[in-house]
């Protein structure tokens, strides 16, 4: 028994059919069938980037948290933050902050280049941006640690 194959392109334009398929209009690459496992591959690089995003978002959320907190922390006993001041803790949520968003550009790249490794069915590891990340969260928490410390007995 056979079943009615449905390639769900009736309503498709027809610059999205392209051999047998749909595909989106922003694809421009061409279409072939997928090496055995290449589509997990893909998925996976996907979720894989997914974690590097949501690790930046969560880096720079604390980094915004940093900053805030600090002037929280300033104003707690009277005392107003002028405008101009700037203190330790905004510094280093700004930095965190831009490390957020360094983490996202090296994450996007870092897709990139497995994406087509992928494609060109070649396996080329680097350790380069995990490093980077665990480095900078290590002197992250000793920045901290240091801050708690300092402000501690201030």
């Amino acid at each position: 028994m056979t079943l009615p194959t449905d390639t769900g392109q009736q309503g498709a334009a027809p610059e999205q059919k392209r051999a047998g398929r749909l595909t989106p209009p922003f694809y421009r690459g061409q279409i072939r069938d997928p090496y055995p496992n290449e589509m997990r591959d893909h998925l996976a690089n996907v979720r894989t980037f997914l974690a590097w995003a949501r690790t930046a978002i969560t880096i720079m959320a604390f980094g915004f948290v940093v900053a805030k907190f600090g002037i929280l922390l300033r104003e707690l006993p009277g005392h107003h933050v002028a405008l101009g001041e700037l203190h330790f803790s905004t510094i280093v949520g700004s930095i965190l902050v831009l490390l957020g968003a360094g983490f996202l550009v090296l994450a996007t790249l870092d897709f990139l280049a497995v994406k087509r490794q992928i494609e060109a069915r070649v396996i080329a590891f680097s350790a380069g941006i995990h490093i980077l990340l665990a480095s900078v969260l290590i002197l992250i928490a000793i920045s901290v640690a240091i801050y708690i410390l300092v402000t501690a007995y201030a």
